[in-house]
């Protein structure tokens, strides 16, 4: 890793996530390259990046990296879909230097979850996010840091980020002993809230509860946080899908308290907030379904335990996107 002092990082997706670290870590003085494809990296080469998060309110141009240049970073943060990981990651991991590190910032169940495990269930693929199991060998877990991201992140038509609230991440050793209190300390410096956690397992599925309850239902009724929250027939079938989640997660000996009056609250007092799902499907683009529903759906059926509610509501959301698509035809 470079000095503790200074970042050497690649932010691989300049989408809503990926621009809003990038910009806090830009801002406090760290080296990082952005590596992003397409229409947005030719918008990023002739505008640069923009960020309005609380006291920060920053345009900047940073290093536009190929993927031939990542063996000269340290750290490579991916923030894309979960679903962009099974074409990106090989290519990825092949240009990366041996002893550099990895963490993704991804929503939902992670390719790696059950890699180092220990029992039935070690070294087992997720399906639902790695469809060819290609993905576990190519980083060892020491070489991972997990990551669970809480930030409302939305970016606008311009390409401009804001971020509501402030941007937190959990961090947690996968396997084996990264420089995770370094590391945090330096996002610490740059103004994201970090917390290190000592099971960054049970860390995913606290995030997760929130994550399929809100997403998927929000995404199947156009409704924001707050339109949810204040819907009495809605809230109940968060909670169910939260209580469900939950319970998966003591079955496979994470237990977790899905915090429901908490969750609630949330909503409440979200304000007119479209998650992640509902601005994917408002603006044309896939759901991340594959992390943040099939997998624990996926797991649920390996282990026999039910799952009704967040079933059910997949089952439409998935009839919703199909609608919307051939619509769009």
């Amino acid at each position: 890793m470079a000095p503790a002092s200074r970042l050497k990082l690649c932010v691989v997706g300049a989408g809503a996530i990926g621009t809003a670290l990038a910009g806090r870590l830009h801002a406090a003085g760290h080296s990082v390259a952005v590596l992003a494809r397409g229409a947005r990296r030719d918008f990023i080469a002739r505008h640069g990046l923009s960020l309005k998060d609380g006291d920060l309110d920053a345009a900047f141009r940073p290093e536009l990296a190929e993927l031939a240049d990542l063996s000269a970073y340290d750290l490579v943060i991916v923030a894309v879909k979960a679903g962009a990981l099974p074409a990106l990651l090989p290519p990825l991991a092949a240009a990366m230097r041996a002893d550099a590190l990895l963490m993704p910032a991804i929503n939902g169940l992670p390719w790696w979850y059950f890699l180092g495990e220990n029992g039935p269930l070690a070294d087992r693929p997720l399906r639902a996010v790695d469809p060819d199991a290609a993905l576990l060998p190519l980083f060892g877990p020491e070489r991972l840091i997990g990551c669970v991201v809480y930030s409302r992140v939305t970016m606008l038509g311009s390409g401009h980020v804001i971020v509501s609230g402030r941007q937190e991440l959990q961090l947690g050793a996968v396997s084996g002993a990264p420089p995770l209190a370094g590391l945090a300390a330096r996002f610490a410096e740059s103004g994201i809230a970090v917390t290190v956690e000592a099971d960054i397992r049970r860390a995913v599925w606290r995030k997760l509860i929130r994550n399929a309850a809100t997403n998927v239902v929000s995404a199947l009724t156009d409704a924001t946080l707050e339109q949810i929250g204040h819907d009495a027939d809605a809230t109940r079938v968060v909670t169910d899908i939260a209580v469900e989640v939950a319970g998966l997660a003591a079955r496979l000996h994470r237990a977790v308290d899905p915090e429901l009056t908490q969750l609630l609250e949330v909503l409440r007092t979200a304000g007119p907030f479209a998650t992640s799902m509902l601005q994917d499907l408002r603006h044309g683009r896939e759901p991340e379904l594959g992390a943040i529903a099939d997998a624990p759906l996926e797991l649920a059926g390996m282990v026999g335990h039910p799952m009704p509610a967040l079933q059910a509501a997949t089952t439409l959301l998935k009839l919703r996107v199909r609608v919307l698509r051939d619509n769009a035809t």
